[in-house]
């Protein structure tokens, strides 16, 4: 590794297992002075116009981020080069080569062909401005199109590359076209798609790395692969200042998953289900989104993939298209290949929608929580002039009030009006006119609001969310399978019980064979599943609302583990119907009850 001009002080540190053969200044020999956990210091002159080293090693600790192997290798900031204290940001030119059968992709843009003959596989990258340097390696064939410009690649395994590989260019190539025309142009001069043995999804600048075991899923191309790949511009492109919190899984949820949901038509199923997961967070969760750095906890993930997203959707209503996405333009623009925070994104926004956006945005992530909203001294009358719907509008939570405009939609006998009215305090009246004959009024119909469902439909991650949830495993005999299945498959292990208090606030899961569960049921005085999902298939998951009880039943203990395995899959669920093979037969969410937010004036004539 060679570094022109050499940092201003010459600390760095290397993994454990690797050691320095040789550091030049300038071609010069430069003694090193080594300290502890793989700590040196060179002695820099100040007149040094470039400092060399050359490393090489075994690494003592491996995981899924720090891996050297022929079945595939992944190293990423563990230390695996010399990383200088204050080297700051940097140019890089990198090259790889790996023996024969083997490819590579690293850091930043192919530059030129890859060559590979009888010695090897040697690749280049180049990258203007990054902070850090990925490498990875594997068995891989390579494939590759040109769109726009842009050099798409996938990195496959041979078994996986004959299947899989033109569909993931095909969706890489029309994704591209279609990012770039919203957000600007692709930061890179190629992306490439490679397999991992490990079973991750990461993006990186220039790459993504998706797990072996995950490409051959049917909607891994239709979701993951446009997430990974808008990450290119939000995350691997504008970096995030996690000191100041993340917003670009926020903001790459809302543009790429969000983004093929509308193209689908399927928008507003999507609201609706990002609000329900939201319902699920415990009382207890009281963080806001600016403490969302990116974490693995189900809670935080929800905090600031969906939540954010839905902050994101009321932004863009809020200002509307062409501002929205002329802000991201401008951010991303201004801000490629170095770090940026909530407020550099909040005033590209502000400069295009000609807005100051910062008290808006300031509360929706400095303030944990969402609202609930309700309406109360709804009349509608009659007058010479016209008709007239008026009430009072309110906004409920520990942190209100947030700024909101909020939908109502109003049916009258000459169609749907809609009007977004302004809820800036915990209260606020409203007054509209219409010519023709208002026949019912409802409240942000369409889900466009960051708001609490109240009440809303129980699903599992009630379960898998609340910190006391328990477990009953009706045999006995199944005790600590259950409880194992069920850790594998929530993430956490819950409290075993024996004799539960239904009247408890924690959610408790019960799991056994059909007759065991009826059996139960009928003790707990419960109602047994309906009909509809009785009759169908040989393994069930439901929730009885009232009670916060979900039920997972099987004819069987193997057609019951398979149930519980996929439950990590259906945590949205408020029911789940699999066949003796454990493929899913049914699936959905209880109806969502918003009558309280929605009038019926034909009703209270």
């Amino acid at each position: 590794m060679t570094v022109r001009p050499p940092p201003p002080v010459g600390r760095f540190q290397l993994a454990a297992g690797l050691t320095i053969a040789e550091a030049l200044v300038d071609d010069e020999a430069l003694s090193l002075e080594p300290g502890a956990a793989g700590r040196y210091r060179l002695a820099l002159p100040p007149e040094a116009e470039s400092v060399t080293l050359r490393w090489s090693g075994r690494l003592e600790a491996e995981d899924g981020r720090l891996r050297v192997s022929p079945e595939g290798s992944l190293l990423t900031d563990g230390g695996w080069y010399p990383r200088f204290a204050e080297l700051g940001p940097f140019a890089l030119h990198i090259e790889v080569q790996v023996p024969k059968g083997q490819r590579a992709v690293a850091t930043g843009s192919l530059v030129e062909e890859p060559l590979a003959d009888e010695t090897g596989y040697r690749v280049r990258h180049y990258h203007p401005r990054t902070e850090s340097i990925v490498l990875a390696t594997g068995p891989w064939r390579e494939r590759q199109q040109t769109v726009d410009g842009v050099r798409i690649r996938t990195l496959f395994p041979a078994e996986l590359d004959d299947d899989y590989a033109e569909t993931y260019l095909a969706h890489s190539g029309r994704y591209l076209a279609q990012f770039s025309e919203r957000v600007g142009d692709y930061p890179y001069d190629s992306f490439t798609i490679a397999a991992s043995p490990a079973p991750l999804g990461l993006a990186f600048p220039g790459f993504t790395l998706l797990g072996e075991r995950v490409i051959p899923l049917p909607f891994i191309p239709h979701t993951s692969l446009a997430h990974e790949l808008m990450h290119a511009w939000w995350g691997a492109g504008v970096r995030v200042d996690y000191a100041s919190g993340n917003w670009s899984e926020a903001l790459t949820t809302y543009l790429a998953d969000y983004h093929l949901d509308e193209l689908r038509g399927e928008a507003r199923e999507t609201r609706r289900r990002w609000l329900v997961d939201l319902a699920a967070l415990p009382d207890t969760f009281d963080r806001s989104l600016v403490d969302f750095r990116g974490s693995r906890d189900p809670a935080m993930r929800l905090l600031g993939y969906q939540h954010g997203a839905m902050l994101f959707h009321m932004l863009r209503q809020r200002i509307g298209d062409e501002a929205f996405d002329a802000g991201l333009k401008r951010f991303a623009a201004g801000h490629m290949h170095v770090t940026a925070s909530w407020d550099d994104l909040a005033a590209a926004l502000s400069a295009e929608a000609d807005e100051d956006l910062r008290d808006f945005l300031g509360a929706w992530l400095h303030r944990p929580g969402r609202p609930a909203l309700r309406i109360t001294r709804v009349e509608r009358r009659e007058s010479e002039t016209g008709w007239q719907v008026g009430g009072v509008l309110e906004q409920t939570g520990g942190h209100a009030p947030w700024p909101l405009s909020v939908p109502m939609v109003v049916e009258t006998s000459s169609g749907a009006v809609r009007h977004d009215v302004a809820l800036e305090t915990r209260q606020a009246r409203f007054s509209l006119s219409y010519d023709a004959e208002p026949l019912s009024l409802a409240v942000d119909p369409d889900h466009d609001l960051l708001r609490q469902l109240d009440p809303a439909p129980f699903i599992l991650r009630h379960v898998a969310l609340h910190p006391e949830s328990r477990l009953l495993v009706l045999s006995k005999d199944m005790e600590a399978k259950g409880r194992e299945w069920v850790q594998q498959a929530l993430g956490r292990p819950l409290a075993l019980v024996r004799e539960p208090s239904l009247d408890d606030e924690a959610p408790l899961l019960v799991l056994g064979d059909d007759d065991e569960v009826a059996a139960w049921l009928a003790e707990q005085a419960l109602p047994e599943p309906s009909e509809a999902l009785a009759e169908q298939g040989e393994a069930r998951m439901w929730t009885l609302p009232e009670s916060r009880v979900a039920v997972v039943s099987a004819a069987e203990h193997g057609q019951l583990q398979r149930l519980v395995a996929s439950l990590r899959h259906h945590q949205h669920r408020s029911y789940l119907v699999q066949d003796g093979e454990g493929d899913t037969l049914e699936a959905g969410i209880w109806p969502l009850d918003e009558a309280g937010l929605h009038v019926d004036f034909l009703s209270t004539r």
